[in-house]
């Protein structure tokens, strides 16, 4: 998978805070992208213990296809957790090349970054992220996706993220649809084997008649 290219937007739709927050709270500060089928990918939030006695979904993905791509504009609630703690990160997030971390909590600018560390330098009473919230999106091609995250209108700090640059665009082409797998050497050559076999005894079969 080669998900290297990214380019990070700004949308200035979206009006979400931005601070200093400290341990007793939380925030979204992941974001990441899987394989779910065929032309199917789950977004992922991941955000940091927050104290509160139960996680809860909160708030909707847009996505839209930018830069040739016609996927048109689709909006759909989250809805799947998965955490507490790093056994439960879903699987396919993989840090810089699925996975992203907002870098500096007072830089809405800044470019996401491929390490929680990156984050955690700038927030050392924050982290580690610890559980998740998916949504899923089907009918997909390759090619490249405004994401555009959607909070409720009043977001509890477990999914209130920190800064807008989490908002922003994804190559999607190394997730959707991956090629098949390509029969090793042995493989090939015992079908090859297995079809000649086929073919000498519809022969005898044919020279009996």
């Amino acid at each position: 998978m080669d998900l290297k290219k990214f380019i990070i937007g700004v949308t200035a739709a979206s009006a979400l805070s931005l601070g200093y927050v400290g341990s007793a709270s939380a925030h979204a500060i992941s974001i990441g992208y899987a394989n779910s089928g065929p032309g199917s990918v789950t977004i992922w939030l991941g955000t940091y213990s927050s104290g509160h006695a139960a996680d809860a979904l909160e708030g909707s993905m847009n996505l839209v296809g930018v830069l040739g791509n016609a996927f048109p504009s689709t909006t759909v609630a989250f809805s799947q957790l998965s955490g507490h703690g790093a056994a439960f990160k879903p699987t396919g997030l993989v840090d810089g090349t699925t996975n992203f971390y907002i870098p500096n909590i007072s830089d809405a600018n800044a470019a996401l970054v491929g390490s929680e560390a990156g984050f955690n330098a700038s927030c050392p009473a924050c982290g580690p992220v610890d559980h998740w919230q998916g949504v899923t999106f089907a009918g997909l091609a390759a090619g490249s996706y405004q994401f555009t995250w959607i909070p409720i209108a009043s977001p509890t700090a477990q999914w209130d993220i920190l800064n807008n640059n989490m908002n922003g665009i994804f190559d999607l082409t190394g997730v959707i649809n991956p090629p098949t797998g390509v029969p090793e050497p042995a493989t090939t050559a015992l079908l090859g084997l297995g079809l000649a076999g086929l073919g000498l005894i519809r022969r005898k079969k044919q020279k009996a008649a």
